[in-house]
Order: C-alpha cells, then sequence, then structure tokens
C-alpha cells in the first residue's frame, strides 16, 4: 500500500511526457536538404509514437488505481494575487482524450511522410506539426485554465504557421489571417476569464473552481462574466455561425493540417467547455446561449453540407455542422454526449481528410444515377419508427424524460440519424430489405444508447450534471431542437422535391455560396492584411521556386540525367 501511495503520480508522470517528448523532437534546426527532412521526420514519427505509447502506459496505471493528478510547481504572478500552477490533471477525460489526441498525431505523421515527400520544406513541416501537436496535447492534459490558457495561445501560433506553409497561395495566406482575427479575439476572452476566475476562487486549478462554484449561494458577479467569456471563446475557437469562414478556406494548406485541424485543434472549445463545465451550469444563460447558437450552426452548416462539390469542402463544412451540434449538447446540459460525440467525430474527421484523395476514385466506380427523393410517407414511416426504437431504447438505459426533458431533444436527434437508414431501406421494392432497414437501425441504436450510457457512468466524475433542464428557458430549447430536426430532415428528404425548381435553384445558389456572410469577414480582413501584398509575395516565391526548379534540370541535364 505505502508503494502505491509513493507511486501515485505515475499516470500524471506519464502524460508528461507526451508533450516533452514531442516538443523536444521539434526544437533542433533543420536545413532545406533530403538528409534533414528524413532525420527530421523520422524524430518527429518516432516522437509521436513515444507520445501515444505514453498515453497508453498512463491509462494502464490508472486503472491500477495510480490516480493522483501532478502539480510539480506553481509560478507566482506578480500583481495578481494568485499562482501559475504548472499542473496535470488525472482522470477518466484526460486520459481518454490524450489517447485519442496522439492516436490522431501518430496518424498524421505517418501520413505526412509519404505526402510532403521530396518536397524541400519537409523539414520545416515535421517541426511544426510537431510543435502543434505538443502544444495540443499540453492542452488536453492541463490541470488548470491557466496552464490551458498558454497553451491554446502557443498552438494558435504554431498553427498559423502551419496554415501558411504553401506560401505561394494567396487564399491559404488570407484564411489564415482570417483565422489569427477570430483566434486572438478568443484568446483575449480567454485569458480574461482566467483572470477573473483566478482573482475570485484565488486559484486556477480546475478541481479548485468546481470546489469553489459548488458552495450553496449566488455565482459572483466576476464569474457570471467569466462564464460568458468562456461561452464566447467557445463559439470563436468552434467556428460557429457567422465566424466559420476560415475553417472552410484553411482547406488550401496540406491535408495533413486539415486532418489535424478538423480532427482535433478546432475541439479546444469544447474541451474547455467540459472543464469549466461546473460554472457553466451554475449560470444557465451562457450555456443556453451556447445551445442556441449551436442549433443554429447545425442548421445552416448542414444545408450548405449538401450543395458542395469539393469534397475537402464538404468535409469542412460537415465539421461546422459536427461542432455545431457538439455546442447544442453543451447547451442541453448532456456533457457526457458532447465527449463522446467527439471522440466519435474525431476518429472520423481524421480518416476521412487523411482518404479524401481516394474518394474520387471510389466513385467513378459507381455508375452515376438519379437521386431519387423519398415520399412523404416512407419519410413519415421511417421518423414515427425511429422514435420509437430511440424513445424505447432511451428508457431501457434509464432515460426519463418525464424527469429530464432533454431526453426528448436526445430522442428526436437520435430518431432522425437512425431514420435516415430506413428512408433508403424503404426505398426498396421487397419487404425483406426493408424489414432489413429496420433490424439494422434498430440494432445502431441499441449500440449507439449503450455507448452513452457507459460514458455517462464512466465520465460521471468528471463533467457537471445540469439541474433543472426541465423549465422556462432550457425547456424551450429542447423543443426547438426537436423542431428544427424534423425541419432539416424533411428538407433534406421529401420536402426538397416539393419546392418549385426556380426556389430549389434559388435557395441552392444562396446556400453555397454560404449565404455570404464571409463576404464581409473577408472585407474585414483586408483591412489588416491587403489583399495586394497577399498575392505580391507568393508571386514572387513562386518565380523564385520556378527558377530553382530550372536551374535544378539544366544542372542534371549538364551532368548526363543523372540524379543530384
Amino acid at each position: 500500500m505505502s508503494v502505491m501511495a509513493s507511486m501515485d503520480w505515475l499516470s500524471g508522470g506519464w502524460l508528461a511526457v507526451m508533450p516533452a517528448g514531442l516538443l523536444l523532437a521539434a526544437l533542433p534546426r533543420a536545413a532545406a536538404t533530403r538528409h534533414a527532412a528524413m532525420t527530421t521526420r523520422n524524430r518527429v514519427r518516432s516522437a509521436s509514437v513515444v507520445a501515444f505509447a505514453a498515453a497508453l502506459a498512463a491509462d494502464l496505471c490508472f486503472l491500477l488505481g495510480f490516480r493522483a493528478s501532478l502539480n510539480p510547481v506553481a509560478i507566482p504572478v506578480p500583481g495578481l494575487g494568485f499562482p501559475l500552477p504548472f499542473s496535470i490533471i488525472v482522470n477518466g477525460m484526460t486520459l481518454a482524450l490524450a489517447t485519442l489526441v496522439s492516436f490522431v498525431i501518430v496518424m498524421i505523421t505517418q501520413y505526412s511522410v509519404q505526402y510532403l515527400d521530396g518536397d524541400p520544406q519537409q523539414a520545416r513541416f515535421a517541426r511544426l506539426l510537431a510543435f502543434t501537436g505538443g502544444f495540443f496535447l499540453l492542452v488536453v492534459i492541463a490541470g488548470n485554465i491557466g496552464l490551458f490558457t498558454l497553451g491554446i495561445i502557443a498552438t494558435g501560433f504554431s498553427l498559423h504557421r502551419l496554415l501558411m506553409f504553401y506560401s505561394y497561395r494567396p487564399k491559404a495566406i488570407m484564411a489564415a489571417h482570417k483565422k489569427s482575427i477570430f483566434s486572438r479575439a478568443a484568446d483575449l476572452c480567454l485569458i480574461s476569464a482566467t483572470i477573473l476566475i483566478g482573482h475570485t476562487t484565488g486559484s486556477l486549478q480546475f478541481a479548485k473552481v468546481a470546489q469553489f462554484v459548488a458552495k450553496p449561494g449566488g455565482l459572483p458577479v466576476s464569474l457570471q462574466i467569466a462564464a460568458w467569456l468562456i461561452v464566447l471563446t467557445v463559439v470563436l475557437k468552434s467556428a460557429h455561425f457567422p465566424f466559420h469562414g476560415w475553417l472552410i478556406q484553411v482547406m488550401e494548406a496540406p491535408t495533413p493540417v486539415s486532418a489535424l485541424m478538423h480532427a482535433g485543434v478546432v475541439y479546444s472549445g469544447a474541451i474547455i467547455a467540459l472543464r469549466t463545465s461546473p460554472l457553466l451550469v451554475r449560470d444557465p444563460a451562457p450555456l443556453l446561449t451556447l445551445g442556441v447558437v449551436g442549433l443554429m450552426t447545425v442548421i445552416i452548416a448542414s444545408l450548405v453540407m449538401t450543395t458542395q462539390t469539393a469534397i475537402k469542402s464538404m468535409l469542412a463544412w460537415s465539421t461546422v455542422a459536427q461542432l455545431g451540434f457538439m455546442s447544442l449538447e453543451l447547451g442541453l446540459g448532456l456533457f457526457a454526449l458532447a465527449l463522446l460525440h467527439l471522440v466519435g467525430h474525431s476518429l472520423y474527421k481524421a480518416h476521412a481528410f487523411l482518404s479524401s484523395g481516394s474518394i474520387t476514385d471510389q466513385l467513378r466506380q459507381v455508375p452515376a444515377g438519379e437521386k431519387k427523393s423519398p415520399s412523404l410517407s416512407s419519410w413519415g414511416a421511417a421518423v414515427a419508427v425511429g422514435v420509437v426504437i430511440s424513445a424505447g431504447g432511451a428508457w431501457l438505459f434509464g432515460g426519463n424524460p418525464g424527469r429530464d426533458p432533454a431526453w426528448i431533444a436526445l430522442v428526436i436527434i437520435f430518431a432522425m440519424a437512425i431514420s435516415q437508414i430506413m428512408v433508403k431501406g424503404f426505398q426498396f421494392d421487397t419487404l425483406a430489405d426493408r424489414l432489413m432497414s429496420v433490424v439494422v437501425a434498430g440494432v445502431m441504436g441499441v449500440v449507439y444508447l449503450l455507448v452513452h450510457s457507459l460514458f455517462v457512468w464512466a465520465f460521471a466524475q468528471d463533467v457537471a450534471v445540469r439541474t433543472g433542464s426541465g423549465t422556462g428557458p432550457n425547456l424551450e430549447l429542447v423543443c426547438l431542437t426537436a423542431v428544427s430536426f424534423l425541419l432539416l430532415s424533411w428538407i433534406q428528404g421529401p420536402g426538397r422535391s416539393q419546392l418549385p425548381r426556380s426556389v430549389q435553384f434559388a435557395i441552392f445558389t444562396h446556400l453555397y455560396n454560404g449565404l455570404y456572410v464571409d463576404y464581409w469577414v473577408e472585407q474585414f480582413s483586408h483591412r489588416f492584411w491587403s489583399e495586394k501584398v497577399g498575392i505580391e509575395l507568393p508571386l514572387k516565391n513562386l518565380a523564385l521556386e520556378s527558377m530553382e526548379a530550372m536551374a535544378r534540370n539544366q544542372d542534371i541535364l549538364a551532368n548526363g540525367g543523372a540524379a543530384q
């Protein structure tokens, strides 16, 4: 027993290895040579594997009972009255996120080796990738909001360099600049919230803040302001409408950067909301606002996504919709569901981006055919069966809509998801195919609700539980969510064919252009970074690279075609 007590820091120690290894691997400078590229990429790839192995070791130690958080040092902050601790929080959510992020980083670094093979700047790319991954792992394991904020700021600056990796692409440069506007605004909000929380509670530790806000009585005004600032941070970091344009346009960056962004870094907003959930549930207004903004983002992004023709653009709009979905779940107080959504979508989106280049080949193998819209009767039947399946599953796993109306929204949302399986199945002529679609939808429903129940049980100690969700504005958000998802399902199903052609064309045009909201953001960006400067510099770089390529070709010809 004494041996276990003396080594209680083991899980936290393994977690500390993860960002440290990647950051150390990124430090040595490298020249733009083939040898330097191979050395750097191998070093970064090895560091990412070590980080994933450390995450698995931390998981094992946690299961064996080594669960103490790590608090090695706290640095006094002059003039603020509270220290900045370099602490690591050890709980189920930290281990789940650390394992997820480190696994995604391993996949991305491995993919980058082939993707950038032969690029003269591959060593620089590998170093920037290691910096970004290391800083984001620091965000994931941070035990206090101060270290979390520092990690977010560092991640943002290193990611900015990655987004501008192709300096000869004007759209890539402008998208990076647009992102920096919202990122810096979010950073200021998070810094302000950190200072308010530290002044009021005397500590930045997530656990200490949770203990402070759990005390009976009203919430201090300073913490109410901090809650609003955190919600604004989530909205800006998660690319919610109308601050979404940069996330669509960063597709100009290399595909591994897109995967890292959409499968990891962009979830920083949801992570800070989960970490500070004990504070957010004490002031319902900010959380309710987050849910409304998330619902609006889901509806708009889901419709726009169906109009896109470029694969990566469609995936980007899908990410915007899913991020809005997560914020809606957070706003409804379904924190465990939001965490499950984050894990599942991160794995899916990493695979989707890294395999996006082969999707066109797969589509070529499918003969083109006319898309048949489902009839109103088949859609209604699918929705009704979906509601029965999801409601029965919710009851089976202990959900009680009468006691917690947030389950009403969960049942409707899930019914819309599994009804899409049955809508396609009901279009077959044979009864066996239709019944098979119902069976598949039922199995999917049971599996999903089982995993959701496991997440609720596993992370009950790590996130807050929202109370009073059945009255007032919270119940109105639940009803609005149910109606909105029903309407969205109808528009994407039988409703589309019932509109006149001219109306369909007009709606398609406006949605394809993202309702033109990003145009105003771009005009605002040009006030800080002119389009002329953003184009002239890349053209100059492109001309230099072309001259260098011509010189290399001449050298090869002069040496009888031998490769240099």
